[in-house]
């Protein structure tokens, strides 16, 4: 079954009977920067008129991934839990060196994983989500927006549901929440925001080339060691210059800052990732409107 009928048949059926009235897509070889502003005109009105799409899409995918699932959404948080219960044992058998940490190890461990999580998991999603509604927004006038916006609600409830567990961490480890803790939410906006702008800027190769997916994937695996989630920067050496270019170092490292300390010394840091990650995210989507009539080509073929 396609995923057009899927999306139908997910659906009250007043919501699939206005996708299915839509008008079919006509697609130009015109370069739509001829008209910038009106490519920012239209860009906005769709943004805004896919919202209850966007939302539709990400209950049905909600309620899909865990309908067959006996665990249901336990599974949220079995990446993390496996991450900190894996280090915790390696330390504290001395199978790997014991790390001095500000904050007891667990604890340690899972606010950087937990911030890698975020930033990992919005890296892939824009593709993702993008591949899997092609189906539909390469038939019908459907803002492909649409499908990354509903990928990117799923991952912000799952990490919802994440930070529940780290109130649970900071009690069972004696973790003082200073007054800035509730930054916390703050460092997952901004991993998300950076992984979903290198994503969306993803998308016109990555949907086209599979190998894309498979290299991010390889490069995510290896990234997470030269970023502080399950031990500190290195004080010294080639190493720690690779962690300084890292811009997910500053953000974990605020994260735990803001968790127990305060302020620290990342604010500025973060606020300039936030900045070129906003920029970076708005180029993403022009490019995909830009690119979006050759997709759709390539891929129809």
């Amino acid at each position: 079954m396609s995923l057009t009928k899927n999306l139908e048949s997910s659906v009250p059926k007043k919501t699939a009977h206005s996708i299915a009235q839509l008008p079919v897509v006509e697609y130009s070889s015109a370069s739509v920067l001829r008209n910038p502003l009106g490519l920012l005109k239209v860009i906005g009105v769709d943004l805004w008129r896919c919202r209850g799409l966007a939302w539709v899409l990400f209950h049905r995918d909600l309620m899909a991934q865990y309908r067959q699932s006996y665990l249901g959404y336990l599974w949220i948080f079995a990446p993390v839990l496996t991450t900190v219960i894996t280090w915790t044992f390696l330390t504290s058998q001395n199978i790997v060196q014991s790390f001095d940490t500000d904050i007891p190890y667990p604890a340690y461990v899972f606010v950087g994983t937990l911030i890698w999580t975020a930033f990992s998991a919005a890296l892939t999603q824009p593709l993702a989500s993008f591949t899997a509604g092609s189906a539909v927004f390469m038939k019908l006038k459907v803002a492909p927006e649409a499908f990354i916006l509903a990928g990117f609600g799923k991952l912000a409830f799952d990490l919802a549901i994440r930070l529940l567990m780290l109130v649970l961490v900071c009690v069972l480890f004696k973790v003082a929440p200073a007054a800035t803790a509730p930054l916390v939410l703050v460092a997952i906006a901004l991993a998300m925001l950076l992984g979903g702008a290198i994503g969306v800027l993803m998308i016109p190769i990555g949907s086209l080339y599979g190998d894309v997916s498979r290299i991010v994937g390889m490069v995510v695996a290896f990234g997470m060691y030269l970023t502080p989630v399950v031990y500190p920067v290195p004080v010294a050496g080639w190493s720690r210059t690779l962690f300084e270019l890292n811009p997910m170092t500053t953000v974990v490292l605020a994260s735990r800052d803001w968790l127990s300390h305060g302020i620290g010394s990342h604010g500025p840091g973060t606020i300039l990732i936030a900045v070129i990650s906003a920029i970076l995210f708005f180029v993403g989507i022009v490019l995909l409107r830009v690119f979006l009539p050759h997709l759709v080509e390539r891929m129809g073929m």
